[in-house]
């Protein structure tokens, strides 16, 4: 795993879930396009897909060569309290893999429990020799959000973004877009999505790919009923300018993601889902 991986991994669970739910153009392709109103109202939704106590571990295989190697793992979980959920999520490299590159990342963030919207979300990125902290605050009254970030406590920056559309950080989306109807979901349909990453704003497309029954993921332990999606990735950093990535996400209440797939500048990755608890709706996915 290279710098700014997991920031990667935490982006394709978002992309593999995302929904259609608007009207289509002459190409027979469909646009999820979000204006800021009243953005409470316009960009909140009810969760209905996820509880306090889930919690799901994805391993983290890189390819090198024709050799797949478990390279270490992303930990999501959620927990609550009166007004708010705080989810979490850790990734981390096994103690093998640290002489080749060590990953310590922590993601955290405050989400209002009526509408998923996010109030604060931190990041602590520890990587080989790089490190960095950012924390975004969200304020719905100004339409802008805060970004404190930087690599040590004496290089820190403060930047503002304006919330001209609805926006999240990159891991209150994750449990945003499991949230979002798929009903109406048909192949060749593509979804926009902005996501907020300290000072920038990244603006995202995915395409839905098809629905596979009893589609066999011998690492996630079983067949499963999925959704498969591929995400136009951001070129730089990891990926090269073509690079597809695919998704696979549970066909079921929960909209948890099974698998992803995608290739890197050198070599490739693979996300599995190795194990799980406390999900709020029964696994039918899997058969």
């Amino acid at each position: 795993m290279k710098k700014g991986s997991i920031s990667v991994l935490l982006l394709t669970m978002v992309l593999g879930l995302l929904p259609v739910n608007t009207e289509t153009n002459e190409s027979n392709q469909s646009y999820e396009v979000f204006h800021a109103g009243d953005i409470i109202r316009d960009c909140g939704v009810k969760n209905s897909a996820f509880q306090a106590g889930e919690k799901a571990v994805y391993t983290v295989y890189y390819k090198i060569g024709f050799v797949w190697i478990p390279a270490g793992e992303v930990t999501f979980s959620v927990k609550e309290d009166e007004n708010y959920y705080h989810l979490k999520a850790y990734g981390r490299t096994y103690n093998s893999y640290d002489r080749i590159f060590r990953v310590r990342d922590t993601y955290e963030s405050k989400v209002d429990k009526k509408t998923l919207l996010p109030v604060k979300a931190t990041r602590d990125i520890n990587q080989g020799s790089y490190s960095k902290t950012s924390e975004m605050t969200f304020d719905y009254e100004k339409r802008r959000v805060k970004a404190f970030h930087g690599r040590s406590a004496d290089r820190m920056q403060t930047d503002y973004v304006d919330m001209d559309r609805c926006l999240r950080d990159v891991l209150s989306i994750v449990y945003y877009t499991r949230n979002l109807d798929v009903s109406r979901l048909r192949p060749r349909d593509v979804v926009e999505l902005n996501v907020g990453y300290d000072e920038r704003v990244y603006d995202i497309g995915m395409r839905f790919l098809k629905r596979e029954q009893n589609y066999r993921i011998r690492r996630a332990g079983g067949n499963f009923d999925l959704l498969k999606f591929s995400p136009a990735v951001i070129a730089g950093g990891v990926f090269n300018e073509g690079d597809e990535m695919i998704v696979w996400v549970s066909d079921d209440e929960n909209r948890i993601p099974i698998q992803i797939e995608s290739p890197l500048r050198v070599g490739s990755v693979r996300v599995v889902l190795d194990r799980y608890e406390n999900l709020k709706h029964p696994f039918t996915s899997k058969r």
